[in-house]
């Protein structure tokens, strides 16, 4: 695997210009000639100094070097679940495989797939200890693989897209009673959203308010209240775009309009509050708007709140009590992971623990635990020479 930061789905995206990828495909460069606009009313706010709990290093299972987490649900305080890839070569020459790791309350084991493949796992959601799914891709980029947890073991199931396309920027879902959503973006057209019900994964339709539309993550508090979060793109020209789903269908929200902006993670505290992080293309100032029911609107961002390195995509999260995670910004050159906490109306930037020998950290994926204020983030680091290391922190 050539690059560790591209073992899954992510890649950063101009409006009007769209880049395809495979799961594990190296992350290209972006033209730096593309022209973008600064955003003029998100001003810089300062950073609390961190205090209280700690993240802190938990040993993973055992994988295959070289080894990445790219994906994270929990469960519970005795169940969670961590996907990724383990078994690559650091040349590239060798793709790796699947792996998914799970938390039993006292340990990390690695689980017991139906099948492998060239390639790796990316996003990972469950919505109750019997529910939960899986979305891979092989190193081709011309298959997507979707796996079932039943609650007793993990089965193949059918993928809902179209096979044989380039497909990128997927993400997946899942919320209390049963339903699940899935994203994929193919080399032509817009976003695809995919719901699951009883009767199995069906197309979901939304309006593209211009030009094509590029989804970067979907998330849903409940079976009617969930979000995609992307940007639309025409002529060269586009901004952040927010879908919302209210339980019938996709409506789409108006986010202040920042050209060239586009969103890379959402978080959902309840109906009349979320929020959502992005940023300007390409490289330019960070985003962050917040939601109150009827409107987004843009507000302040923390200082420490920097564009992450190429491929990566930052994210947001939160606990019941309205503490939110920003992760996965900021160059991925130091030997901690870095955080930034929202609690008591103040952002504090928060390190993470230390893995000896290991540098540029990266988390992928940050979930909190339901009805505490703990914490799970799942990402990687680099040992000597350039060879990747699976991370899993714990806070509190």
């Amino acid at each position: 695997m050539a690059s560790p930061a591209a073992s899954r789905p992510r890649s950063r995206r101009s409006p009007g210009h769209r880049r395809g990828g495979a799961l594990v495909a190296v992350v290209g460069v972006i033209a730096a000639s593309m022209a973008f606009s600064p955003a003029t009313t998100a001003a810089r706010a300062a950073v609390a100094a961190g205090s209280g709990p700690s993240w802190r290093i938990v040993r993973g299972a055992v994988l295959a070097p070289n080894n990445v987490l790219n994906g994270l649900a929990v469960v519970s305080q005795r169940l969670a679940w961590a996907a990724g890839a383990q078994g690559f070569s650091s040349d590239g020459k060798v793709p790796g495989r699947p792996v998914i790791e799970r938390w039993n309350g006292s340990r990390w084991s690695a689980a017991r797939l139906p099948s492998t493949w060239t390639g790796g796992l990316g996003p990972i959601a469950a919505s109750s200890a019997t529910n939960a799914w899986a979305l891979g891709q092989e190193s081709s980029g011309l298959k997507d693989h979707l796996l079932h947890w039943n609650g007793h073991a993990w089965q193949t199931s059918r993928y809902p897209g179209l096979q044989g396309t380039i497909s990128g920027n997927l993400g997946l879902t899942a919320a209390p009673g049963g339903r699940a959503w899935l994203i994929t973006t193919t080399g032509a057209g817009s976003a695809q959203i995919f719901g699951h019900t009883a009767t199995g994964w069906h197309q979901q339709r939304y309006t593209c308010p211009a030009g094509n539309c590029n989804l970067y993550q979907v998330v849903a508090r409940t079976g009617s209240d969930a979000w995609a979060v992307g940007n639309y793109d025409t002529a060269g020209t586009g901004g952040p775009l927010a879908l919302h789903w209210t339980g019938r269908a996709w409506r789409v929200t108006r986010v202040p309009l920042v050209e060239h902006g586009y969103l890379t993670g959402v978080f959902a505290l309840s109906a009349t509050s979320a929020w959502a992080v992005g940023a300007v293309f390409p490289s330019g100032p960070m985003l962050l708007y917040r939601w109150n029911g009827t409107a987004w609107r843009q507000v302040r961002v923390p200082a420490a709140l920097t564009p992450p390195s190429l491929g990566e995509l930052t994210g947001i999260t939160g606990d019941a009590r309205g503490h939110l995670w920003i992760y996965d910004f900021g160059p991925q050159t130091a030997s901690r992971a870095q955080y930034l906490h929202y609690s008591g109306g103040k952002w504090a930037l928060v390190q993470g623990g230390v893995v000896a020998g290991q540098t540029q950290v990266t988390v992928r994926a940050v979930a909190t635990v339901p009805d505490t204020s703990a914490a799970w983030s799942v990402g990687l680091g680099f040992v000597p020479v350039a060879n990747a290391r699976a991370r899993i922190e714990r806070y509190g």
